[in-house]
Order: structure tokens, then C-alpha cells, then sequence
């Protein structure tokens, strides 16, 4: 495993001045019109993300950027096994498609399940893992698995799958997440990046304790989640965004969402800033903490870096589809 990360951020400004990126973060120059024309600009957004990273990596001589634990992370002696004595690096529990947990050792299931049916992720690995005495997120890149559906029963659509099992093979997926987090580290509502395994193609950030808007829509019982929706075929005919905006409308009938749409709202200018454009924006992605109830946005596998191509287009997509489902 490698957690050596570069400690200086100090190019990126919280000023505003974030978006402006170093030239050495910039290869467009270096992929050739040929090669483009073959892979777009997927190339070139891997070039970009992993020069940056491996270019902070050499110049912290070791360390991650020096970060404070999250208020509301999850405390390691919460945990059943480890307050029984089991410290040693490992995975705790598997999360699902739809974010439920399942518990690796039977003896933490009262503190992890809360469903009995596990949903399994169609591409990448979620785990609550222990390492280095801290609970962490571990996310593993991995392609679309064969079989894979959408929500309900539809197909993932071949050349889609070809494509992520490619650029997942390269690491584009994760050098781009690990460079957003890098730019984003120092924002109290980001967890933390704390490892990178390049080998097994792996990230850890803090394990956030608390529960996603998404789970907070579902509270009155309607379908939210996958496993809930497949039930019924007429949920198969919506679209991604039509179940989204569902949700949205869910959370604001439960009256427990508090005041999402303006913290969004603050979070983003501070992640673009940063020369960072989520991309995956939807309700699964906000965890409110159980102790601060700080809201805190997870997951940047798909954004876009101010030093990649259509870093205005994607800003203008972003801010389109924070319209389309908050109003803001």
C-alpha cells in the first residue's frame, strides 16, 4: 500500500484562484490528434489526473496532507471486534449497491446490518475497512461486472461497458478521484483521503458515520432504493434523472432533510474553487454526520479537473443538473 501523498497545496487558492492549474498539470500537448481521435479525451483526463497525483506524491517526501479527524467519523471502538480486542488491518464490512452494510464478522452484524437482502454493486468494491487504527471507506476500481443491470432491469449498454472495464484498467478512475480529494482535502465537509494502494487499485477516506439523504428519503417507506424498485417494472421506465428528482421530492415530503439545498449550495462554490466539477450528484452521495449533523459529499470518481478538457462545458453541465434537482 502507498500513502504517500504530497503535503503542499498551496497553488490552490480558497480564494477562487483554485481553478488555475500549473502547466506541469497540463499534457494535453502531449497526446497526439491520432490517439485522440481513438480514446477522446479519456487519455488525456488520465494524463492529467495522474500527473498530478504522483506529482504531489514526489514532492511531500511521504506524507499525506495533515488533516485532523473528521468530527463525525466513525470511532474505531464503536465497533463491536475491535472493542473486543481485533485491531489488526482488515475489512469490517461490505457495503451493497444501495449503501446498506453487511457485517465480515458476525460478532459486528447488530452494528452494521440493517437489511437482510445484499444488493450486489455492479462495478467497484465498497468496504468499511480498519487500517493503521482508523475506520476508512476502502473503494476498489473495479469494470462493470458481467451481467451488470441499471436500476430495475435495464441492460448496461455494451460499448459503456467495454469503455469502463478499459479506463478502470488504466486507473483513470481512480487517479481522478484521488486527485479531486487532494484539491479538496482541507474542506471540513470532504473526507479525508488517507491511502492509496496503487497495486490493488484502491482508496481510503474516513468513514463518515451518520446516514445518506438518500436513506433519509426512504424513511417513510416509498421505494428509493434498488432492491425496492425492482420490484416494480413501472420504476424500470423512468430515467436516472426522473428517479432522482423523485427522491428529492421524497426527501423534502419527509421533512427531515434540513437545509440541504443551501449547504449544497455553499459546499459547491467551495469544491469548484478548488478547480473541482462533481459530476455524480445525487442524493446518495450527502451523508448527514450523526454527531455534528455537518452534511458531508462524498464521491468524485466522476468530475472533471480544472487542468482537463471541458473543464468549462462539465462546470456548465454540473451547475445544470444542481438546477434540475435542487433549484440552486
Amino acid at each position: 500500500m502507498n500513502d504517500k501523498v504530497p503535503e503542499s497545496l498551496s497553488w490552490l487558492a480558497a480564494s477562487g484562484e483554485g481553478a488555475a492549474v500549473p502547466a506541469e498539470f497540463q499534457p494535453v500537448g502531449y497526446v497526439p490528434a491520432l490517439v485522440r481521435r481513438f480514446t477522446g479525451d479519456g487519455l488525456i483526463n488520465l494524463l492529467c489526473a495522474k500527473a498530478e497525483v504522483e506529482s504531489r506524491i514526489r514532492s511531500a517526501g511521504g506524507a499525506l496532507p495533515a488533516a485532523l479527524p473528521l468530527e463525525d467519523a466513525l470511532r474505531p471502538e464503536a465497533i463491536p471486534s475491535i472493542a473486543r480486542g481485533r485491531r489488526e488491518d482488515r475489512l469490517l464490512a461490505e457495503i451493497d449497491q444501495d449503501g446498506f452494510a453487511f457485517a465480515e464478522d458476525p460478532i459486528d452484524a447488530p452494528f452494521f446490518d440493517r437489511r437482510a437482502d445484499r444488493r450486489p454493486r455492479p462495478q467497484n468494491s465498497l468496504h468499511v475497512a480498519l487500517i493503521g487504527g482508523r475506520v476508512c471507506i476502502r473503494k476498489q476500481f473495479r469494470p462493470m461486472r458481467i451481467g451488470a443491470r441499471r436500476w430495475g432491469t435495464r441492460p448496461i449498454p455494451p460499448m459503456q461497458w467495454i469503455r469502463r472495464r478499459v479506463w478502470t484498467s488504466f486507473g483513470l478512475f481512480l487517479y481522478n478521484e484521488a486527485a479531486a480529494l487532494l484539491r479538496l482535502h482541507d474542506l471540513p465537509f470532504i473526507p479525508k483521503l488517507r491511502r492509496i494502494d496503487f497495486e490493488e487499485g484502491a482508496i481510503y477516506v474516513d468513514c463518515v458515520a451518520g446516514e445518506s439523504l438518500r436513506h433519509q428519503a426512504a424513511s417513510r417507506g416509498a421505494p428509493v432504493h434498488d432492491h425496492d424498485l425492482a420490484a416494480d417494472s413501472g420504476f424500470s421506465q423512468l430515467t436516472a434523472a426522473e428517479l432522482d428528482r423523485r427522491e428529492v421530492a421524497l426527501l423534502d415530503a419527509a421533512g427531515i432533510g434540513g437545509a440541504f439545498r443551501a449547504e449544497i449550495a455553499g459546499m459547491i462554490r467551495e469544491i469548484n474553487a478548488r478547480g473541482v466539477a462533481p459530476l455524480d450528484i445525487k442524493l446518495g452521495n450527502f451523508i448527514r454526520g450523526a454527531a455534528t449533523g455537518r452534511l458531508y459529499w462524498i464521491d468524485f470518481e466522476i468530475s472533471r479537473l480544472a487542468s482537463q478538457p471541458r473543464w468549462d462545458e462539465d462546470l456548465a453541465l454540473q451547475n445544470e443538473i444542481l438546477q434540475q434537482l435542487f433549484e440552486i
